[in-house]
């Protein structure tokens, strides 16, 4: 009986790929192992948003032939698009898969790799039926991305929009529910432009309402959606609808509007905040999560202070702060006015401390209020407290029986931090 043990760097549609991948290796016999042990076959599913994503991913393919020589080891994934090169000429590397082999690891490892099984883009063949290690379950429904932000390669490796098929959608949503999953999370590289290549025929608000009316789903979540996508329509079947999350990541990036215009990202800094609070007046409390970027090229004090001021003004409940990095092959990188190192640290320092205040700002309206929580698998592993998410993407950790996790129970709110609350179970 052969072993497989699998890594995955980088994004949720990288984790949801590399569950269809499991999936299918498992229908082939392979038993799953964990992947600090020795394996027969190793799968690395990579990224490349970054340099250190890059360098990241060529450690991991060093250090599990270390752990195996004799391995079969196996590079897919977003870094293995962008440089194939120089992965197969690294040691020990047996298969450079892409994107649209991945549905076809399992036969492709067992053959000669001269002989490649004719694909069509992964999109329409890879699926899943359950979520390995996770209480919620992703579902991708769209891959590739057409804004071609200054800074990012992903537009280049993963290609223009490529939408799932509504059927194969439901199809699979139902196995989802069907192997006791409560929330599904809608994802892609870039989910409002969910059916742009079908010339309107399919939309996003036509996937939610499709999949919020099946039986036994509890929750619909939107992973990530950019501003400009958010139209009236969709606010309004959010608001309406009633097993639909009312919590949305938007990322920012930066809210000035000059670093916007550098950075390709075709918003203002006045048309972010008049969505967000158009959300609001139709939505009670929603949630507000995002992505910033510190120190663009080019970024000044000013514009770090725009920034600023607009976390203040929005009040997220979460922020990803993350400082920018040289992604060649990209126009940024190509930039002259790169900010210091150290200027650069101590903006994401000062941010990290605004998101704090305005995530415990937030958090605290829940004070004293019984909140829906979906517990996961997993106890807290600082407190061994039971632990889960309210739809508006709150962590709470409360007191409670083994029988609760994997359920939605209610929690009175007692104590709040800007990470997470503290309640007991009602």
């Amino acid at each position: 009986m052969k072993t497989c043990a699998f890594i995955t760097l980088g994004c949720k549609v990288n984790q949801y790929e590399t569950q269809a991948i499991r999936e299918s290796l498992a229908a082939k016999g392979f038993v799953e192992a964990n992947p600090e042990q020795a394996a027969d076959l190793y799968v690395i599913n990579t990224c490349t948003v970054t340099l250190i994503s890059d360098e990241k991913s060529r450690q991991h393919i060093k250090k599990v032939r270390r752990k195996n020589p004799r391995a079969t080891v196996v590079v897919t994934g977003c870094y293995a698009e962008a440089d194939a090169k120089t992965i197969k000429k690294m040691d020990g590397v047996d298969f450079v898969i892409t994107k649209a082999e991945e549905a076809h690891l399992a036969e492709i490892v067992s053959r000669d790799t001269v002989h490649r099984i004719p694909t069509q883009d992964s999109i329409y063949n890879l699926k899943i039926s359950h979520f390995a290690g996770h209480t919620k379950a992703f579902l991708k429904i769209e891959d590739g991305c057409d804004m071609y932000c200054s800074y990012c390669i992903i537009p280049y490796v993963r290609g223009g929009i490529k939408s799932r098929r509504p059927q194969d959608i439901l199809e699979e949503a139902k196995r989802l529910i069907q192997s006791g999953y409560k929330e599904i999370i809608l994802t892609g590289i870039h989910l409002g432009a969910y059916g742009r290549d079908t010339q309107g025929n399919h939309r996003l608000p036509d996937v939610i309402h499709m999949l919020s009316n099946l039986s036994g789903l509890e929750r619909l979540r939107l992973s990530s959606i950019e501003v400009n996508e958010i139209t009236n329509d969709l606010i309004d079947l959010v608001a309406d609808t009633k097993n639909v999350c009312p919590h949305f990541h938007v990322p920012l990036q930066s809210g000035d509007d000059y670093i916007l215009e550098r950075m390709n990202r075709k918003y203002t800094e006045s048309h972010y905040v008049e969505v967000l609070d158009n959300i609001r007046s139709k939505i009670d409390v929603p949630s507000f999560t995002t992505d910033v970027m510190v120190g663009f090229p080019g970024e000044k004090d000013v514009h770090f202070d725009n920034t600023v001021e607009l976390c203040k003004k929005v009040g997220f409940s979460r922020m990803h702060i993350f400082s920018f990095s040289v992604r060649e092959g990209t126009p940024a990188a190509k930039m002259p006015d790169h900010c210091q190192p150290q200027i650069i640290k101590q903006r994401k320092a000062m941010l990290e401390a605004v998101a704090n205040d305005i995530a415990f700002a937030y958090k605290k309206q829940f004070l004293n209020k019984v909140v829906a929580v979906l517990v996961e698998a997993e106890r807290d592993h600082k407190t061994n407290q039971l632990c889960g998410y309210t739809e508006r993407y709150i962590k709470v950790l409360f007191e409670g029986p083994e029988i609760a996790k994997n359920s939605i129970v209610s929690v009175r709110i007692e104590e709040v931090n800007p990470s997470f609350a503290m309640g007991t179970l009602q």
